[in-house]
């Protein structure tokens, strides 16, 4: 599935860019993506419980947000590298840069997932949308946790 696609590319980069800055990805931090990897498509439907009327319609949509969300995911990560890459030599402009750029792809996810929603509510009840996002936030929240534990504070 391209969902499973996404989250593994995720969790390649973020093993990949840790390197440079001498980071160490903790054996749970690889549990954890790979779990969500697996399970992604499946927690997502477990969740929303969907009739297959309501499959149809909604997969195909969701298949192209997660698309459009793994590129944003993308952004993140290159966020990160160069986070990661300048840990030690990182001036003020550069940390601010990055800062900002967070900043935008946040704004970028906000404006996507509103966009989405617009379209999930064609196709599923409107529950069914807001356990989506939920259910979409707890898992994102694992990930950001786990990435968090393995990126350092920026240096005083």
């Amino acid at each position: 599935m391209k969902t499973k696609t996404v989250v593994l590319m995720i969790t390649v980069a973020v093993m990949f860019i840790a390197g440079p800055a001498n980071a160490q990805i903790r054996d749970e931090t690889i549990l954890t993506y790979m779990v969500l990897t697996e399970e992604w498509h499946d927690l997502i439907g477990g969740v929303l419980d969907l009739t297959e009327a309501e499959a149809e319609g909604f997969w195909p949509i969701y298949e192209e947000y997660m698309a459009v969300k793994g590129a944003l995911w993308n952004e993140r990560i290159d966020v990160i590298k160069m986070f990661l890459t300048g840990y030690d030599t990182m001036g003020p402009e550069v940390a601010r840069g990055l800062l900002g750029a967070s900043f935008e792809i946040d704004s970028k996810m906000v404006a996507l997932e509103r966009a989405y929603a617009d379209r999930f509510d064609d196709v599923l009840p409107p529950a069914k949308v807001v356990r989506l996002f939920q259910a979409e936030n707890k898992l994102e929240a694992m990930m950001s946790m786990e990435i968090a534990k393995d990126v350092p504070l920026a240096k005083k």
